[in-house]
């Protein structure tokens, strides 16, 4: 019986895609009974085998029962029945049914077959008219991060749970697969009936759309949660505007036959996913139709209605959507949808650069040298990330690479990337190409920015003074092009290559409000940046950049020679005044500023240091937290130009490159107010840390507060005769640093610890770090100087080895100069405890502030812990908070304080949940005793009563 369940179990998992399997190996890895190392090369038999094995046949069975009702595998869970090891009886059934089930599988079938054809092959952005590739051997896996948060919850996250906390979020609890899409929230376990894919522009928005539509058409995706899948892109719903028609009218156009069976269709709302592609693009409002919404598929209704009713969930609300928008335009359709779930677009892993570029260039020896080639540079690495950078890159790099040469390193900005791409298209003596025709292209690109719309139809060629014959130049260019799915209509290759040829026409305008086409106003850049300073300013966002961009010398220059024509001085004036007044608006509450990614990105674009720093010339203190690779170049570049800036922090989630750390470092000594620094990265390699030091070291550096937040070491440094260690560079008297703060620092060497010796150095604050050998050693060097500033160290969730415990108390014990300590959050058990009084036999503490926070301190550790605290001849304040302490400990601590001859002033005692016979006793002490006694959680009492730099990170 065992052999015929694995035979069965065997049959029932060939049965599931490649998808599928993955993501029922996902839920058995849950199953905490199997060995998770075990399911994940295993193949169907293997893993049969396995199920039997780990839980018997018949838990093994109704595993994969439950399994495949979470998966929606609704066809496999009828023929388990079939097979009679479903429970319950068997259903008989009506031939009536069965030829009608027949004839709509049929049908489906037939719809299926054509979607396949429609989506299967893939039209490249530069291919020539009809020319094609097949979308599997194009297509490049992309991450996915599921719920996307908006930047005050990534903030909040990140504060509470730390960066290391971050990284294993985004690399394995939070990255979701396509095949997950629609599965429950897990915190409801409600099954999500609308999903937003966003993402920044050329991130994969359409191409993965496009990815879920062909894997359902070839029966790899969703085959037993959806009958049928129906894709809808909002940039062919805009021609139709107010035109009336019905919803089976909309999703109709694709269907194989004569006449779609759209009763059958509509029977079941539940097994029927829209896909809505680019609703970022869409023409017309969908917000503003609250009160006329359609529920009747059947009935005549404008387009907007009808697709403002298919989101807000009127029309069909048991079916579910798959929309794509850029993060820029979300805010305004999010108040329409009903409980979804966002899933963010991280763009290509470095991995999957990799295999783009071996896919591109169709040989893996030409692609993996193309692939070395960037990734030695940080810049246009970085920008790979972003699959439409990807191609421009790889489109140069063969470009320029069939020339002979090597554009690498004059690619920095997006700007240039789109010059490099058009430039090596253009040619000025070119007799085919009419520059007037380009300004007119210009023209139609900016109307069309303005009028929401990407598809431009024969009339609109014509208004701008062009005709089908005139545009033919830039069709033979693949700047534009013939669109497959309308005709008569026209369209750029891309959305951000209109945006491009917008942000040129405003470069050509001559006129001081704008060129004015024949029967409307193109607003004049005044309105454009005034637009981009509001809310819904998503559609004029990579506009604004571009112009930003022009602003580079560089870029300047080859726009003058290729396109003739010259960037206005009156632009450049134009552009510093709004970038100066969006500074001063989000500075205006304070002379703080946080990191706005689109603000910033126009800034980098320019390359132009004297630029920036004038626009950021009134920022004291800046916070940066970097949540993509693509975001990360603006915001170094931005953040070393701030050099009036007292106070800098600067943390990403993810490894910088060494040439994106290098200038951090240099605004250590080139910005002469910079008195605290705070630097976070998950990757950082030795020869940073050297460099990090030099900075220090350096005569115009006036740092006082440094703080290397959630770092892991890549390499230690291993001393050769070109190379000096941190304590023989910080050790001179050069170094102005006094505050040192080190936070979950991974791979923690000695190297880094050498940091301590700053000669001016007088706090050190370490926070989850595991305290070895060379870690009380260097404290006891560091301490036992004559000269030695350092007052105040925290070793905060910082428990130390056992094998050095008594030596790192009796380093403590033994300094002249240290009057603060805070071991919080740190678990004293008997051996820590014994090892802390045991010091007084030797050691004379100094102290003058104690902190042993939730240090999960009993009765008997209090106890024994009350010599130690009366022993210390200056302690004026102790906080022993969040102890899980009753009246008895208080009681007992109070009276043997009071007993003792000491200088006590301050003892604090918190705890969350205090009771009224405790807040009265307090109370009563507070009247009798010497000292104050005072109720206050960690970081109130950091705040009020322990004035010194040990705030909890």
């Amino acid at each position: 019986m065992a052999e015929g369940i694995r035979c069965r179990l065997v049959r029932y998992l060939e049965d599931l895609t490649e998808e599928e399997l993955k993501k029922f190996k996902l839920y058995l890895k849950d199953e905490r009974s199997i060995p998770r190392g075990r399911v994940e090369g295993a193949d169907r038999a293997e893993l049969a085998e396995l199920l039997v094995s780990t839980f018997g046949k018949k838990k093994a069975w109704n595993l994969t029962k439950r399994f495949s009702k979470k998966m929606g595998l609704r066809g496999l869970w009828e023929r388990a029945g079939e097979e009679g090891l479903r429970e319950g009886p068997k259903l008989k059934t009506n031939p009536r049914n069965t030829k009608k089930h027949q004839e709509g599988k049929d049908e489906r079938n037939k719809y299926r077959e054509r979607m396949k054809e429609k989506f299967q092959l893939m039209r490249e952005r530069n291919s020539r008219p009809g020319e094609h590739k097949l979308f599997h051997h194009r297509f490049t896996e992309l991450l996915l991060l599921r719920e996307y948060r908006d930047k005050k919850q990534k903030h909040h996250e990140l504060l509470v749970h730390g960066w290391k906390h971050a990284k294993v979020m985004q690399e394995q609890g939070q990255l979701i697969e396509m095949v997950a899409l629609f599965d429950p929230f897990k915190e409801t376990g409600v099954q999500p009936r609308t999903v937003v894919l966003q993402g920044a522009a050329g991130i994969g928005k359409t191409t993965l759309a496009s990815k879920v539509m062909l894997d359902w058409a070839e029966g790899n995706l969703f085959q037993e949660r959806f009958d049928y899948v129906f894709y809808l892109t909002c940039r062919e719903l805009n021609p139709l505007g107010e035109r009336e028609i019905s919803f089976v009218d909309l999703i109709a156009n694709d269907w194989p036959g004569p006449q779609a069976p759209m009763t059958e269709i509509m029977s079941q709302p539940e097994r029927l996913l829209f896909i809505i592609d680019g609703l970022d693009e869409l023409k017309f409002p969908c917000n503003e139709h609250r009160y006329d919404l359609c529920k009747d598929w059947k009935q005549k209704e404008p387009v907007s209605i009808l697709l403002s009713s298919l989101l807000r969930k009127t029309l069909l609300p048991e079916a579910c959507l798959l929309l794509t928008t850029r993060l820029t335009a979300l805010g305004k359709f999010s108040p329409l949808l009903e409980s979804p779930r966002h899933v963010e677009i991280l763009g290509f892993s470095v991995q999957h650069r990799e295999e783009y570029f071996c896919k591109f260039f169709r040989d893996k020896d030409l692609g993996e040298k193309a692939f070395h080639l960037v990734k030695g540079n940080g810049t246009l690495f970085t920008m790979c990330s972003v699959p439409l950078m990807n191609w421009i890159v790889c489109t140069c790099l063969k470009q320029q690479m069939e020339k002979g040469q090597n554009p690498v390193q004059a690619l920095k900005t997006t700007t240039a990337l789109y010059m490099c791409y058009l430039s090596n298209l253009i040619i000025p003596d070119d007799k085919n190409f009419i520059f007037q025709h380009l300004r007119d292209l210009c023209c139609l690109a900016a109307e069309g920015i303005w009028d929401r719309k990407v598809l431009f139809e024969e009339e609109d060629l014509r208004r701008n003074n062009l005709e089908a014959a005139d545009v033919s130049a830039f069709l033979d260019m693949n700047i534009f092009r013939k669109d497959s799915g309308c005709e008569n209509c026209y369209s750029f290759i891309h959305l951000s290559f209109q945006e491009f040829f917008a942000a040129m026409f405003y470069v050509m305008s001559t006129e001081e409000e704008g060129v004015k086409s024949s029967d409307s106003s193109i607003p004049s850049v005044r309105e454009l940046l005034e637009e981009c300073s509001g809310h819904n300013a998503s559609f004029v966002v990579l506009v604004v950049r571009f112009l930003f961009g022009f602003l580079n010398i560089e870029t300047a220059r080859d726009l003058e020679r290729k396109f003739r024509c010259r960037m206005s001085p009156k632009i450049k004036s134009q552009l510093l005044q709004w970038a100066q007044g969006e500074t001063e608006k989000k500075t205006q509450c304070s002379n703080f500023a946080f990191y706005f990614p689109e603000f910033y990105s126009h800034l980098y674009e320019t390359q132009d240091s004297e630029f920036v720093t004038q626009v950021l010339a009134n920022i004291w203190e800046i916070k940066i937290e970097v949540f993509h690779q693509y975001d990360v170049l603006n915001a170094a570049f931005c953040v070393k130009h701030c050099y009036r800036a007292r106070k800098i922090s600067f943390i990403c989630r993810f490894g910088l490159p060494a040439d994106v750390w290098q200038e951090l470092f240099s605004m250590v000594n080139k910005n002469p107010n910079l008195k605290e620094l705070t630097l976070g990265s998950f990757e950082f390699d030795g020869s940073c840390m050297e460099n990090l030091c030099k900075e220090l070291n350096h005569p115009n550096c006036k740092l006082e507060k440094l703080t290397l937040k959630s770092l892991v070491l890549c390499s230690k440094i291993v001393k050769d005769d070109a190379m000096k260690l941190p304590h023989e560079i910080l050790g001179k008297k050069n170094s102005q640093l006094q505050i040192l703060r080190i936070s979950d620092f991974t791979g923690f060497a000695v190297n880094v610890l050498d940091l301590f010796s700053a000669e001016n150095l007088k706090s050190l604050h370490l926070f989850f770090i595991r305290i070895r050998e060379g870690v009380a050693e260097l404290l006891h060097n560091v301490l036992a100087k004559q000269d030695c500033k350092l007052q105040a160290i925290s070793l905060v969730n910082c428990r130390p080895h056992p094998a050095v415990c008594y030596k790192l108390f009796s380093v403590l014990g033994s300094s002249k100069s240290l009057k603060n300590l805070d071991l919080s959050y740190s678990i004293f058990g008997k051996e820590e405890i014994k090892c802390l009084c045991k010091t007084m036999e030797n050691q004379v503490w100094k102290l003058e502030i104690l902190r042993m926070s939730g240090c999960k301190l009993t009765v008997e550790c209090l106890r024994n812990l009350l010599p130690f605290f009366c022993s210390i001849k200056n302690l004026k304040k102790l906080d022993l908070s969040n102890n899980l302490f009753g009246e008895n400990e208080v009681n007992l601590l109070c009276e043997a304080l009071e007993k003792q001859d000491c200088n006590l002033q301050i003892l604090n005692v918190w705890e969350e949940d205090l009771s009224q016979t405790l807040k009265k006793i307090v109370t009563s002490l507070n009247s009798r005793k010497s000292f104050h006694i005072t109720w206050k959680n960690y970081h109130t009492a950091t705040k009020e009563f322990f004035d010194w730099d040990a705030e909890y990170m």
